[in-house]
């Protein structure tokens, strides 16, 4: 499957540091990284990259998405990227000294329907050291999967999948009813989807973000932690209908929720686009019992 974009590669979100480190080793498992010379900024890995979640310091809010890092396999796909970008009338600004924070070859900024930023690149630098995890948890991600994915509320997610569909080469993988309104599931990669859009009244911006992990049983430990009070609860556990991924939610010390699942779907070349009018087989209550609305098919 060959796309432009290869992986939702790295987010950058804003938040408290002191708050996210707990909460990052604490209850994700994710593995800080120590002795950076980035100021007032925290970075996380999952996997062999040098990082893949990175937290600037800042109050929390709903507007605490700064950027999600769409990777390119090499700097000939950037420049195809940008150029295709650039016919349809989308402004690319390249951004060397961001590219050197990042820790990546080349880095170009363009904005999504939404307002969101996306920051283009190729190059990631690869840690020489092993990825050690504070909890023991082994991450679904690597070259081929990149760190998860994004769920966006979206102002108009039609228009904003028209935009990752057709400018930066995302496929569909499949459309969910929530709420009596579509939600656009699209790949770049093996995962079942590296970017969600919906309308969620209230928000916009980055709903969740969607970390897989090896084993059941590491998705059970972090929800202990999360039950033993470490982090408030957003979701309990439930299975999703379209990517069966096993999961519950927690709401992040910047106020937008991780999906901390296991068993997702991947697609291959011979996917075929399906639609759902429930969010989920079964569980994902909120914390009051309530469920996710569906609609009858029939």
């Amino acid at each position: 499957m060959s796309t432009l974009v290869k992986a939702l590669g790295y987010i950058v979100v804003r938040g408290p540091l002191d708050e996210w480190r707990t909460f990052g080793t604490e209850v994700l498992g994710i593995q800080p990284v120590e002795g950076t010379t980035v100021p007032d900024t925290l970075f996380f890995r999952t996997d062999d990259r040098s990082y893949r979640i990175v937290v600037v310091d800042g109050e929390p809010g709903a507007d605490a998405l700064q950027a999600l890092g769409l990777e390119t396999a090499s700097e000939e796909d950037l420049d195809q990227l940008v150029a295709e970008l650039g016919v349809r009338g989308h402004k690319t600004v390249e951004n060397p000294e961001l590219a050197q924070r990042r820790a990546v070859r080349r880095l170009v900024t363009v904005d999504d329907p939404d307002g969101n930023t996306l920051e283009l690149y190729y190059g990631q630098t690869q840690d020489h050291s092993r990825f050690v995890s504070p909890t023991g948890v082994e991450f679904v991600a690597g070259d081929d999967m990149g760190v998860g994915h994004a769920f966006i509320a979206s102002l108009d997610p039609g228009a904003a999948a028209v935009f990752y569909r057709e400018a930066l080469g995302f496929r569909l993988t499949d459309t969910v009813k929530v709420g009596g309104e579509l939600a656009y599931f699209l790949h770049c990669n093996p995962r079942h989807h590296s970017v969600a859009l919906a309308s969620v009244p209230g928000l916009q911006g980055l709903a969740h973000l969607m970390l897989e992990v090896g084993s059941l049983e590491d998705v059970g430990r972090a929800l202990d932690a999360v039950k033993a009070g470490k982090a408030p609860l957003g979701l309990e556990l439930g299975e999703h209908s379209n990517d069966h991924m096993i999961s519950f939610y927690v709401v992040t010390p910047s106020g937008f929720q991780i999906e901390y699942g296991w068993h997702g779907r991947v697609v291959d070349e011979d996917w075929t686009v399906n639609h759902y009018t429930a969010i989920s087989n079964w569980g994902h209550q909120f914390p009051d019992g309530r469920f996710f609305p569906s609609e009858r098919p029939l």
